[in-house]
């Protein structure tokens, strides 16, 4: 498999546990804080960021946007979905491509596509971590979102 498509079996993972973090929370026996749907929220914000940024589009959405719990869902597929067509019309080579980007203290960086990619991978499971944490100091049983165990759902 070559690095474009193991990052769209990636992303595909990555939507699959947004929405599974998002699920869980939604069972909880009490209504969720502001925090954690503060945090659910930014782990689709950080992606939809990171895509305007690549495509070098102004981007409508802050990193700690708030939504509600469906539209974490419903915006989870809609972003999930564009990454995946950038991903499609690129190749390995393309990946590389650097990126310049100033970040959300003003700073300028420059970092290749698939640098960014790996970092929305890893940022969304740290993120979605707490929400587990979360969910189970709730006295709920969290989502099981290991990579694993979607890789076996999906043999």
């Amino acid at each position: 498999m070559n690095f474009k498509d193991h990052f769209i079996h990636l992303f595909r993972y990555n939507d699959w546990a947004t929405k599974e973090s998002v699920l869980s929370i939604k069972k909880l026996n009490n209504d969720p804080s502001d925090k954690i749907i503060s945090i659910m929220s930014h782990v689709v914000a950080a992606q939809q960021l990171w895509y305007y940024r690549v495509v070098k589009t102004e981007f409508p959405v802050k990193p700690w946007q708030i939504y509600t719990l469906d539209d974490c869902i419903s915006k989870s597929v809609e972003i999930t979905s564009k990454w995946i067509t950038l991903l499609e019309e690129s190749d390995d080579a393309g990946l590389e491509t650097r990126v310049s980007y100033v970040n959300t203290q003003g700073k300028q960086f420059e970092n290749s596509i698939k640098d960014i990619v790996i970092h929305i991978i890893n940022h969304s499971s740290y993120h979605r971590a707490q929400v587990a944490l979360y969910v189970r100091d709730a006295g709920d049983e969290p989502a099981l979102t290991d990579y694993i165990v979607y890789a076996r759902s999906v043999v």
